[in-house]
């Protein structure tokens, strides 16, 4: 409970559990059961059962306050430390110095990213040492953690991926636990496409895909181009405005002066979305790798926290967010109005040098660690679990969307936890060499 408080303390600071204008669409999709085009709908499924299908937004920040720390305790219990001082030491030092508050205190599925990854760890390298009951628990929040957002199924595929080849490569590794974590994005995947064709009759993972890929090749130059060279003979709505879209991807999605959105019906810019991506691919696909690899560095290096958990406009300004808190959430409109955040007073200037600094010293001396001291195996398989993790969610964020501070905020805190991890096992293998020594000084004065 104590250290789901520190994970909660930048919402308590806040007087308000942070948001995103896109909280939105989870909240409203859920409440009032559909599925909103541009994401999945299961991280709205998921705050129902704690904020009472509209009673207070407050305990779903507990409850991943209290998630958050659930899963970093079973991390550390795989590596064998089990005392409740060493777990109340690496919560204090990732709710002081890294950005997991922050996500844990956002009411949006980039809570869950991270997750995602410690889950799938511990069930694969940690099986046998939970009881059933957990296994099912953590079962259940990684298909949870994966489902809420289709960057979160990519990152489970690689982690699938990963965890197969050291299976091949002679890794001792627990049968069943390999098949679920093998079955896990597989069965999220399934289900995120599932309930699109029951509910839309379409076999989708998202019907705004498309756009999105199609806002990312355009920003970049090869669906620009495409169109540039196909419009004379294919006709396409967006033909008729392509020169005068804006070539920033956030801009070509949400700019009120004139989305891709405004072009023509829904509709008719996804189909015509995947047609463009698909030639562009197609016809240019060196630029199109060459953007994507540099899109995928740029999001990798790009991680401060809160800078764009700005505030929303009131309802009168057409605000998603402050629309939905006023009609489901009347009570709290006030709070929400009155917080930090939407006073355009949560100012993360500092704690971002902070966060910075902890990131690239974390590297710094993991890095250390390894090369001075003989790597346990286990903790080796952790730390090129969290290296892949990173990169493949840079990757699937910046490559396929577009780099934003936030999609990797939410997981680089993970370079911090594996430092702490490192250490904690190099503090115990110094610990025992001593011992061996103090016992060996002992015979031999004897």
């Amino acid at each position: 409970m104590l250290s789901a408080m520190m994970f909660a303390w930048v919402a308590i600071v806040n007087g308000y559990p942070l948001v995103f204008n896109d909280s939105s669409r989870y909240l409203d999709g859920a409440i009032r059961r559909y599925i909103p085009s541009e994401s999945p709908i299961f991280y709205g499924v998921f705050m129902i059962p704690f904020h009472l299908d509209g009673v207070s937004l407050w305990p779903v920040v507990g409850a991943q306050g209290l998630i958050l720390a659930y899963v970093i305790r079973a991390t550390l219990r795989i590596f064998g430390f089990l005392e409740e001082r060493t777990f109340l030491l690496v919560s204090a030092f990732l709710a002081v110095f890294t950005a997991a508050p922050w996500f844990a205190s956002l009411l949006m599925p980039d809570f869950f990213a991270p997750i995602c990854v410690l889950v799938m760890f511990a069930l694969f390298r940690g099986w046998e040492g939970f009881v059933p009951l957990e296994r099912l628990f953590l079962i259940g929040l990684a298909l949870v953690a994966l489902t809420s957002h289709v960057t979160h199924i990519v990152l489970g595929l690689a982690l699938a991926t990963l965890f197969a080849a050291l299976r091949l490569s002679g890794r001792p590794s627990h049968k069943t636990a390999l098949l679920v974590v093998l079955a896990l994005p597989l069965v999220a995947f399934g289900t995120v496409v599932g309930i699109n064709l029951i509910a839309k009759g379409r076999l989708v993972i998202t019907r705004d895909g498309p756009v999105f890929l199609l806002a990312r090749s355009f920003a970049d130059g090869p669906a620009y181009e495409y169109m540039r060279d196909h419009c004379g003979e294919r006709k396409w709505h967006l033909c008729a405005a392509y020169r005068t879209l804006p070539r920033d991807a956030q801009d070509f999605l949400w700019s009120p002066a004139g989305s891709v959105w405004s072009v023509g019906s829904h509709d008719e810019v996804r189909t015509e979305a995947s047609d463009i991506v698909y030639g562009a691919i197609k016809e240019h696909p060196g630029e199109t790798l060459l953007a994507a690899l540099g899109n995928g560095f740029a999001q990798l290096v790009t991680y401060r926290a809160g800078v764009d958990f700005g505030s929303w406009p009131d309802t009168n300004g057409g605000s998603a967010i402050a629309a939905v808190i006023h009609r489901f959430f009347p009570r709290e409109i006030g709070h929400y109005m009155y917080s930090l955040q939407q006073q355009g007073r949560l100012d993360a200037t500092a704690v971002n040098y902070v966060y910075s600094i902890t990131v690239v010293l974390s590297i710094i001396g993991t890095l250390t660690l390894v090369l001075r001291t003989r790597v346990d195996a286990g903790l080796a398989e952790f730390l090129l679990v969290v290296a892949v993790a990173l990169v493949v969610n840079a990757g699937a964020t910046g490559a396929l969307s577009m780099v934003s501070e936030r999609y990797q905020a939410r997981i680089v805190w993970l370079a911090p936890l594996a430092f702490a991890i490192s250490l904690l096992v190099y503090q115990r293998q110094r610990d025992v060499r001593m011992a061996l020594r103090a016992d060996s000084s002992l015979e031999g004065s004897a």
